[in-house]
């Protein structure tokens, strides 16, 4: 299939260019008065069909040659082959002057090598955007298992901290704990059902972050304040990469210091065609180490899914990413 579909490209190609190599190859002729006013339209025509049939041959001789995988041969039997068709139409149609005895011969290498040259920079061109596909499908896969291992190592450390929020919250207030059970099975559900997808819709992406804050909300109080402002029709309209406002969500909570005079905003809004995620900077004086993989692999999963960049910004007391919304569920840059 895909190859039929290269042939087609390539047959258009050569409807476009066979009129104008005619011309180019003809005009000569009719400057140096070697043919007449009356017979140059002719000699344009004649040519033109012989060009187009040379096109169909040199077509005709990659189709097979790829079919029958003779790509491993020497491609100057396929310029021989192709030669010597050539070769033979134009001695047999015998356009060049009368007086010029290797005029044919000539036209035919000149006529045929321009086609060569043509086809395969196309062939060239189709080539490089394979291969540059097939990179691009190597990295996407590259990254999500990136992303997966991500996961792993992630849900044990989240689930640990989240068991140990909880516990604390059983003796002190139960109507909390419950809530914040809740909000986790929840969270769990919806991560563990996205399973491998790449991208999800703004509203599914927007449940597991505001479960996600809400459990934070929980363990931090007054300490963390968060809102999101998207309008409706983006909820269902949109998608985002699977676990990006989330990530964005908690970077700003591991990296920044929460007390109860100095929280934290997160804020979450829609502008322009996109998702920002910012908050207040209030570094920690001390934090873990951490190899700081979580917005690299989510730059390189968006750049991969979408064609855009994420836009970071950072001001002396303001950070925020912002991500441009994904308009289809099967994008794929």
């Amino acid at each position: 299939m895909k190859e039929d579909i290269q042939i087609k490209k390539i047959l258009k190609v050569a409807l476009y260019t066979s009129p104008l190599i005619g011309i180019l190859a003809i005009t000569p002729m009719f400057i140096m008065k070697t043919l007449s006013y009356n017979i140059y339209p002719r000699a344009v025509l004649s040519i033109t069909l012989i060009i187009f049939f040379a096109w169909v041959i040199n077509i005709s001789i990659i189709y097979y040659w790829g079919k029958f995988e003779f790509r491993k041969t020497s491609f100057n039997i396929r310029y021989f082959v192709s030669y010597l068709f050539l070769f033979g139409i134009n001695t047999t149609c015998g356009i060049a002057p009368s007086h010029s005895p290797f005029a044919t011969i000539v036209m035919a290498i000149s006529l045929n090598t321009v086609i060569l040259i043509i086809l395969d920079l196309i062939l060239l061109k189709e080539k490089k955007t394979k291969v540059e596909i097939e990179n691009a499908q190597l990295k996407l896969k590259n990254t999500e298992a990136l992303n997966q291992h991500l996961k792993q190592q992630i849900h044990p450390h989240f689930l640990f901290n989240s068991l140990n929020t909880l516990k604390s919250l059983i003796n002190k207030s139960p109507d909390a704990a419950e809530d914040y059970l809740v909000r986790l099975s929840d969270f769990l559900r919806t991560s563990i059902s996205s399973g491998e997808d790449n991208i999800v819709k703004v509203s599914d992406e927007l449940k597991l972050c505001l479960d996600y804050l809400e459990m934070q909300k929980i363990r931090y109080g007054s300490a963390l304040q968060f809102s999101i402002d998207i309008p409706d029709e983006i909820y269902s309209s949109g998608y985002v990469p699977v676990f990006s406002l989330q990530l964005l969500s908690e970077n700003a909570i591991k990296h920044n210091s929460l007390t109860d005079e100095s929280p934290l905003h997160i804020k979450i809004i829609y502008e322009e065609e996109r998702i920002t995620v910012s908050n207040n900077l209030q570094p920690k004086l001390s934090t873990e180490t951490s190899p700081g993989m979580g917005l690299t692999n989510l730059a390189e999963r968006y750049k991969i899914l979408s064609g855009d960049e994420i836009i970071i910004r950072t001001s002396d007391n303001q950070f925020s990413v912002s991500i441009k919304i994904i308009g289809n569920e099967n994008s794929n840059y």
